[in-house]
């Protein structure tokens, strides 16, 4: 699958740091598991943390720094990956790990909450910055969300359908990653609804009184 938008090259360095949260690390790994592009660019920044970490000095440990790793490795309790669904040649955006392990039973058995005419979500249990950062979008062909800007950063990973708004056109794989400075009205378009996983790291900043009225409903 070939993706004309993907994430900034500054959120890819976090990602490859882990300095991204649970959310946010959700949505960038998913869209990682279909772009190679995006694959290798994050490989490189991993190099290049490896090759920064070899220029640091290094720090002398305590005397019972190995003993108090091993205690609280010993109380991790440990989960397997959870096994990707997909066959190598029929890759499914909502199949893919790590998203996978948040959607028992595929996007079919989401129970979708309707937040306004044409607009359902499903808020999803990964940490971030506030509760409910990561949640599915499902937007019926024609609606438009209203217009808003954001108040931190904002990553949409487009999983069926597509839509479009004041920064283009954005469809299946698509990664779009935005900030502050982005004010948007998204509308599906196309025959079937458009379905987004989004992180986000602060409330949106809705322009219209039909947004700040949805806002406490939706917890966008």
């Amino acid at each position: 699958m070939s993706s004309l938008h993907h994430p900034k090259s500054a959120t890819l360095a976090a990602f490859a740091a882990g300095a991204l949260d649970e959310a946010r690390g959700v949505v960038v790994a998913t869209h990682l598991e279909f772009c190679e592009a995006c694959r290798r660019a994050a490989r490189d920044f991993e190099a290049l943390g490896g090759l920064c970490l070899e220029t640091i000095e290094p720090a002398a440990l305590s005397d019972d720094a190995v003993q108090r790793f091993w205690m609280r490795a010993g109380a991790s309790s440990t989960q397997p990956s959870p096994a990707s669904t997909r066959a190598a040649n029929d890759r499914e955006l909502s199949d893919a790990r790590p998203l996978s392990a948040y959607l028992k039973g595929g996007i079919e058995a989401v129970q979708w909450k309707p937040v306004a005419p044409g607009i359902a979500q499903s808020v999803l249990d990964a940490e971030g910055y506030r509760p409910g950062v990561l949640r599915l979008l499902k937007i019926a062909p024609g609606v438009r969300l209203p217009k808003h800007t954001h108040r931190g950063a904002e990553l949409t990973l487009l999983l069926e359908g597509a839509y479009e708004d004041e920064l283009g056109e954005f469809a299946r794989g698509d990664l779009v990653d935005l900030d502050h400075e982005a004010t948007h009205s998204p509308r599906a378009i196309g025959d079937g609804p458009c379905i987004c996983l989004i992180a986000t790291s602060a409330p949106l900043a809705f322009k219209t009184f039909l947004g700040k009225a949805i806002q406490p409903f939706i917890g966008l």
